[in-house]
């Protein structure tokens, strides 16, 4: 066999060698490839980069325009301005209107029941852990129960740079470890949290402190086996953005070096009754003329005015600058448009599929925050309202029985989209209780409120409010035979 690959391959030059193995050219070393690689788990790495890169992050989100939008833009998309809205769906159907008005009361900011300081809304709250899981890549919250609330539970979000990323034990027994201020154990379930208790303004100065997991909510996305703890979505954009924030300085300084209009006295060799410059000099023998706008000096006798105009080498500032944005907000799952504000050229077809994509993004972050953070912060409240009387005990059970919506968007085209649906309904794809609890409504809730305005509008008299029913169709009349006689073939 290999004598007859040698022949296949005899005319091309390219004989095979016997023990030769095909590789990668993703693996090749050449004199153009500068990639350095490290065998280390990502928790190696992560102990070693961990606080420069959330810190290089925590920077950006405050002096860097493009990141502090995007937070902003996730928030207002993620969150929304009434924040996650809760269905319950408690087998009791009786009790469903009670749960759901009670978790309102617990959200809201006139109560202050949801933090320990009681000054953020359940929506504030659940802003600042998305902007933290964001910056920071993880979110550690706190949580204790207060005797004195009528809700039972409140939580903080503790600094993600308090767990000491630098306290780490390869063996503490029984296979348990500690890896960056968390107790593992064999299998990987966080046991313990290590904080440093913050005594002054800076990180790792206070005693360090250990509190038990079921007190703390660990929020971060697994990109890796064996990961212990996240790091920030902004990592692979960091130095780029850094780079950025340089260029658009020098890009600054220049311009405004440009605009400004400077000049200098140069002898233009003609006879002088005398060096006029020898008697006009400053201490430090210069001769300096300030110039104003709309005022021409006269220049002295023997010297022209030679000005020194700054031109820029180069015009390619702004298609730079878009091309590293569209790159940064692939990076982050933002199309270029949502996340710069740019919509100079885009049609209705880009512009239509760049928002569904970013619906996709945002719905996805809404999931993930609903199944790490609000589904155990329900629970928590469930409890208790089952412990302080609001529910009965025996219910409790059916009672955490749930549903969270974030955001809801309205239509992109809604004729085409309404029209669109209209047919699903045709063919039985869909159902309305389907439809309205996608919505985050209650089918029962419509029908009775339904039943309010049909009460209403029969009690003031309104019957022009009724809506007309839809005249029956008439059969099309046959068009009348318009063609000659003469015309007409026998």
């Amino acid at each position: 066999m290999f004598e007859l690959v040698k022949k296949l391959f005899r005319r091309s030059g390219a004989a095979p060698r016997r023990g030769q193995i095909r590789h990668f050219t993703a693996a090749n070393y050449s004199r153009f490839t500068d990639w350095p690689l490290s065998y280390a788990r990502i928790d190696a790495s992560l102990r070693l980069d961990y606080i420069t890169m959330t810190l290089r992050a925590r920077d950006l989100a405050v002096n860097n325009e493009y990141v502090a939008g995007v937070l902003v833009n996730l928030t207002r998309n993620v969150i929304g301005a009434e924040g996650f809205t809760l269905q319950s769906k408690a087998a009791n159907v009786k009790l469903r209107p009670e749960i759901e008005r009670l978790w309102r009361e617990y959200q809201s900011r006139v109560g202050g029941f949801v933090t320990f300081d009681e000054k953020q809304s359940g929506r504030d709250f659940d802003a600042l852990v998305l902007r933290t899981l964001m910056i920071d890549g993880e979110v550690f919250i706190h949580l204790a129960f207060d005797a004195s609330s009528k809700f039972g539970y409140r939580y903080e979000v503790v600094d993600s740079l308090q767990i000491d990323p630098l306290y780490n034990v390869e063996d503490c027994g029984n296979g348990e470890k500690i890896a960056m201020g968390i107790r593992l154990d064999r299998r990987g379930r966080e046991l313990a949290y290590y904080i440093r208790e913050t005594r002054y303004d800076y990180y790792m100065s206070g005693p360090r402190i250990e509190i038990p997991a079921s007190e703390m909510i660990h929020i971060f996305r697994k990109n890796f086996p064996d990961q212990s703890r996240g790091y920030s979505n902004l990592a692979p954009i960091i130095l780029n953005l850094n780079q950025m924030d340089g260029y658009k300085e020098a890009e600054l300084v220049h311009a405004r070096i440009q605009a400004c209009t400077m000049a200098v006295w140069e002898r233009n060799g003609q006879p002088t009754g005398g060096d006029f410059l020898d008697n006009s000099t400053d201490e430090k023998g210069e001769f300096v003329r300030e110039m104003k706008p709309g005022i021409f000096p006269v220049a002295p006798e023997g010297y022209s005015a030679k000005f020194l105009q700054q031109s820029s080498p180069s015009n390619q500032f702004a298609a730079f600058w878009k091309v590293m944005l569209r790159s940064i907000s692939n990076a982050l799952g933002i199309s270029y448009n949502k996340a710069s504000g740019d919509y100079e050229l885009v049609n209705y077809s880009s512009l239509r599929e760049a928002t569904l994509e970013d619906r996709a993004s945002f719905e996805e972050a809404q999931r993930f925050l609903i199944e790490n953070w609000k589904d155990f912060q329900f629970s928590d409240f469930t409890r208790a309202l089952a412990l302080r009387g609001y529910i009965p005990v025996g219910e409790l059970d059916n009672c955490l029985r749930h549903r969270f919506f974030g955001r809801r968007f309205p239509w992109v085209d809604p004729a085409k989209e309404l029209a669109a649906k209209e047919k699903e309904y045709d063919l039985l794809l869909t159902d309305p209780i389907s439809e309205l609890e996608s919505r985050g409504q209650e089918p029962e809730e419509l029908i009775e409120r339904w039943k309010q305005w049909d009460a209403m509008v029969k009690k003031a008299g309104l019957p022009f409010m009724a809506r007309p029913e839809a005249a029956p169709a008439q059969a099309a009349e046959p068009e009348e035979d318009t063609t000659p006689e003469d015309e007409v073939q026998e």
